[in-house]
């Protein structure tokens, strides 16, 4: 069995770790910088990356002794190996040639010489890796108008076109299965050949639809070797229509489509997702998740029983089960059967990631992006919780194929600080920390579904943490695979003390409590009897108006004096305030002038507020030049008191 190895890419350098030290090894050289992309093979035995004037292909196996491949192939940005890892394929921004011919952009080489063997022309970056059969037997390339199936994949000439308007997307299924013994269920047996799941638009007001077909369909109806059989060996196209099929949805509401076909391929779920949602409830769009059987035994919606988008979905290794991460926050991870019927719920947290062990015996459900990074490790068939960790900041996250580490990395531009990667133990404890600046890729060497082994029905015991962790390893970071205790949700100032509103709280019913929004306070001893009303005083507190209130108001005015003039200042405002009290307003009983009296009582006060300052000034304290003007008006408010009938 091969050792369990990680490959990283960023701006500065490359390399492989070997595990379990995850010592980076020398096969790449340590100075290698501004690597613009890294592939492995299916198997894991292949490992290419492309430098800005060349790809290099080199065997993974720390072991091997052969040397290393050089491709002489500039602006290369993305690589992909065939199947069998007979082709290495490149990827370069389309670029207009002088002559006028299209510009292949597309190249493939051989992977054992590094000789060019064909290519073709692609628009765009998206959907640019070539749909290639798991036997490399045949090539698909959809087209405008139709969809192309060569045999040999390399051929010049397709063997097949199919006439069909508006293809959005096509994918491809690869039926395989486990080992014996590799996972705790039986795993359905393959089908008995590979599959399409073809992506038709909408068009006109017509609904989008996704159709499954065996590949035999799209095929010729003579063989491929009769074709070749000619004199002049060339190879004849036959165009034909998209034949019918009972395996086939249709809906609204797709602008992106997700298609996961299980490791048997006899079943596909495909998540539509929106740019827009019409209710207006969420900002990403609106997500539904379908399942449709290659049979077409079984095509519908996925009913969920939570409002909220869809954040990730996945298959079991053993293409009985799938489990969907749904609803608004705390999200609900829930397990279900092949009819789409609900089997078991893992609870709500604030999760929007989850995974598959290889085996399929562990669940991984993980809160990543904006969320804190909590990760669940859950026993499949016990149903019980493994592990529970923390992986801040992660971006990426994924399940070594022997099922024992789990890689999470912090990777650039997603997060600029705290770049690298961390591998953890299945049983939740850190192994070892990596630190890498500006980090760009990371991950596992794979391995095929076929090639993985059995994992022990109890989680082992985890190895000890290598000198990295204490290094690097952050206060507060769990190391042991349990969980740190939760910081709670921020209160501010005036909150404090109360006890929270749930009325804008979801729970699991998706409806908030009954009662009031206004936070109630908290009192010793409990809730006090009868109906508490907000803004009134708190039972068993000191009333506004009550003398030690009176008393607090006094020491605040003899401050405002200065020296020994403090006690004559406050004697000078006590008398002031009996002058004013003294006050008489005349009032007219026969007509009972009510705006005469409003302006006398605010003359009067302001006439107080005169005197006030007066006894300020003879303290010796320094007035600003509006409190002078205002000692200077007294005259004339005495003036306008007595011309309204009141005397000062």
């Amino acid at each position: 069995m091969a050792s369990t190895q990680y490959a990283f890419r960023a701006q500065k350098t490359a390399g492989i770790a070997d595990g379990p030290s995850w010592e980076v090894s020398s096969r790449i050289p340590a100075d290698t910088s501004a690597t613009r992309c890294y592939t492995h093979s299916l198997d894991g035995q292949w490992f290419a990356f492309a430098e800005g004037s060349s790809v290099n292909v080199l065997a993974s196996s720390s072991s091997s002794s052969s040397a290393p491949v050089i491709i002489s192939q500039p602006n290369v940005i993305a690589l992909h190996f065939s199947p069998l890892s007979t082709n290495l394929f490149t990827f370069e921004r389309p670029v207009k040639q002088d002559n006028g011919e299209m510009h292949k952009n597309v190249k493939a080489w051989n992977v054992k010489t590094g000789e060019e063997v064909g290519g073709w022309y692609s628009k765009s970056m998206d959907g640019w890796e070539p749909i290639i059969t798991s036997d490399e037997s045949h090539l698909i390339r959809p087209g405008g108008s139709d969809i192309a199936v060569f045999s040999p994949p390399l051929s010049v000439k397709p063997i097949s076109r199919v006439r069909v308007e508006g293809v959005r997307g096509i994918f491809l299924s690869s039926p395989t299965t486990l080992s014996q013994g590799v996972t705790s269920s039986k795993p359905i047996h393959p089908y008995q050949e590979p599959a399409v799941a073809i992506w038709i638009g909408e068009k006109k007001g017509a609904p989008a639809s996704v159709s499954l077909y065996p590949l035999s369909s799209l095929l010729p109806k003579t063989s491929t070797s009769q074709q070749n059989g000619n004199s002049d060996g060339e190879i004849k196209t036959e165009t034909k229509d998209l034949p019918n099929t009972n395996a086939r949805k249709a809906f609204y509401k797709a602008d992106k489509l997700n298609v996961k076909w299980n490791n048997a391929g006899t079943q596909a779920l495909f998540l539509a997702q929106s740019d827009v949602d019409a209710t207006g409830k969420s900002y990403y769009g609106e997500t539904n998740l379908y399942l449709v059987s290659l049979d077409g035994s079984f095509d519908g919606l996925v009913d969920l029983d939570k409002e909220g988008p869809i954040y990730d979905f996945t298959w079991s290794p053993n293409s009985r089960e799938f489990v969907v991460c749904y609803g608004y926050m705390p999200a609900r991870t829930q397990l279900f059967d092949m009819k789409a019927k609900p089997v078991y719920s893992f609870g709500s947290q604030h999760r929007n990631f989850v995974m598959y062990q290889p085996q399929g015996r562990l669940l991984l459900s993980a809160g990543f992006g904006n969320l804190a990074g909590g990760v669940d490790i859950w026993d499949v068939s016990t149903r019980n919780k493994v592990a529970e960790f923390k992986a801040s900041n992660s971006s990426h996250c994924e399940f070594s194929p022997c099922g024992q580490y789990i890689l999470t990395a912090t990777l650039s531009p997603r997060l600029r600080v705290d770049n690298g990667v961390r591998i953890w133990w299945c049983g939740g404890q850190l192994l070892h920390i990596q630190p890498i600046d500006d980090l760009y890729q990371a991950s596992f060497a794979p391995r095929l579904v076929k090639d993985i082994q059995p994992f022990p029905a109890v989680v082992p015991k985890a190895p000890e943490p290598n000198a990295s962790v204490a290094k690097y390893g952050k206060k507060g970071d769990t190391v042991n695979g349990s969980e740190s205790k939760p910081a709670g949700a921020y209160r501010p100032p005036g909150a404090r003390g109360t006890v929270a509103s749930d009325v804008y709280s979801r729970r699991d019913d998706d409806k908030p409590s009954s009662g009031s929004s206004t936070p109630t306070p908290m009192f010793r001893g409990g809730k006090p009897p009868g109906r508490y009303i907000p803004g009134a005083a708190i039972p068993g507190s000191v009333p506004k108006d009550s003398p030690n209130t009176n008393d607090e108001k006094k020491k605040r005015t003899r401050k405002r004096g200065k020296g020994d003039n403090d006690e004559a200042a406050a004697t000078k405002v006590e008398q002031v305030v009996e002058e004013v009290s003294k006050v008489e307003i005349k009032e007219d009983e026969a007509t009972g002038d009510d705006a005469n009296t409003k302006k006398i009582r605010n003359l009067t006060k302001k006439l107080k507020a005169i005197e006030d300052l007066k006894a300020r000034l003879a303290g010796g304290e320094v007035l600003e030049r509006t409190q002078v003007k205002k000692i200077e008006s007294e005259s004339q408010v005495r003036d306008e008191i007595a011309s309204l009938g009141g005397s000062a």
